[in-house]
């Protein structure tokens, strides 16, 4: 609070429209471009908003929340935000063990995929985990579906600027050995940051 706050936008997908009514902010977020704005808000609170183009099939689950807050409470925030990504940077570098591989898996599955995949990976706006296709198919199928998405269709998002290599190789790892699919896979965060180089 009481600072001139930036706001750099831009959009991953298709244009999207960032509108928070309270902060007087709305700036259209354009695939390629990184648009612009600014705000100072005075009091902490929490402030709503939504996205204002008819961007598609997700449209009416985008809310926007704006946290306004002390700086001190900021400064711990950003803090444990510093910690998490030396921790996730770490991770990337490292052998994970199986274990510890299907535990953050498990974790990641029902953050980031439990809505589409179902909670016993049974299926439902998302295709079936549960000996399903992607998850008992070629390990480099896999990868590419969590890395770039669904190259054909616009069901499946990117996670790589969602999930740290780390998450990733732990998700594959955690569906591939879950719900009655019993691969034995072992995906290792250099396998996930590999592919992404190597693979356009």
């Amino acid at each position: 609070i009481n600072k001139k706050v930036r706001f750099l936008v831009t959009a991953s997908d298709v244009i999207h429209s960032w509108w928070v009514p309270d902060l007087a902010v709305k700036r259209d977020a354009i695939p390629g471009y990184i648009n612009e704005s600014w705000t100072r808000v005075e009091e902490p609170g929490v402030f709503r908003g939504q996205c204002t183009e008819l961007c598609g099939k997700d449209h009416g689950y985008m809310p926007v929340v704006v946290h306004a807050v002390e700086q001190a409470e900021f400064d711990a925030y950003l803090a444990t935000k510093m910690e998490a990504q030396k921790a996730a940077d770490e991770a990337a570098k490292s052998t994970l063990t199986f274990d510890q591989l299907y535990e953050i898996g498990e974790k990641s599955y029902q953050v980031n995929c439990i809505a589409c995949h179902g909670a016993n990976g049974e299926g439902g706006v998302g295709p079936k985990i549960a000996g399903g296709v992607v998850a008992n198919g070629p390990i480099d199928a896999h990868l590419d579906m969590l890395v770039f998405g669904s190259r054909n269709n616009q069901m499946m998002a990117s996670y790589w600027d969602r999930l740290n290599p780390a998450e990733i190789a732990a998700v594959i790892t955690f569906q591939r050995n879950a719900f009655g699919n019993n691969t034995g896979d072992v995906v290792q965060p250099i396998d996930v940051v590999k592919y992404k180089q190597n693979t356009n």
